[in-house]
C-alpha cells in the first residue's frame, strides 16, 4: 500500500487502551503531515464496519479478526492509487472499527460506501463526512490519545 503522494509504503504505528473499562485499539499512519496534507484533503469522512462476531469486550473474535484482513487493508488503501483521500486512524472500539480519512472535495461518500458493499457483500457499514479544513478531529484525537506512541 503506498501513502499519499509517494511509492513508500506506510508504515503503521499503534496501541492500545482503555476507555470506559474496554479496550480502545488505535492504528495509524507514521509521519503524517497534518499540515500539508490538510490543504488538499479538507473533508473527514469515516467509515464504520459493525463487527459480527465480537467478544464480550467488543474486540473481534480472534478467528473473525483473521477473516477482517482482506476488507482493513482495501479499506485503509482506498485511496492509494487515486491520491483523493489519506486515511489518518484505524479504531477499533465496542464491536465496531471506525476508518477516519481525509478526502478532497470531489469524493462522494455515497460511492464509496456502494464500493465497499459490492466489494464486501454482508459487511454492515456506514459512513459520514463533514467538512474540517484545519484538521481538528485528528489534531484532537492524536492529542489525547496518540502522542505518546
Amino acid at each position: 500500500m503506498k501513502s499519499h503522494g509517494t511509492d513508500a509504503p506506510v508504515f503503521w504505528e499503534s496501541t492500545q487502551r482503555t476507555y470506559e473499562g474496554f479496550p480502545l485499539y488505535l492504528r495509524r499512519p507514521k509521519g503524517l503531515d497534518f499540515d500539508s496534507l490538510s490543504v488538499s484533503f479538507p473533508v473527514h469522512m469515516v467509515i464504520t464496519h459493525e463487527f459480527s462476531f465480537r467478544r464480550f469486550d467488543g474486540a473481534p473474535e480472534p478467528r473473525y479478526d483473521s477473516v477482517l484482513e482482506e476488507f482493513d487493508l482495501f479499506v485503509t488503501g482506498y485511496f492509494s492509487e487515486t491520491d483523493k483521500g489519506q486515511v489518518v486512524l484505524v479504531e477499533t472500539f465496542g464491536g465496531q472499527r471506525h476508518y477516519y480519512f481525509y478526502v478532497s472535495p470531489s469524493v462522494q461518500v455515497e460511492s464509496v460506501l456502494s464500493d465497499l458493499r459490492s466489494r464486501f457483500p454482508g459487511y454492515k457499514l456506514e459512513a459520514a463526512i463533514r467538512n474540517d479544513p484545519g484538521w481538528k478531529f485528528i489534531r484532537n484525537y492524536t492529542a489525547e490519545y496518540l502522542d505518546e506512541i
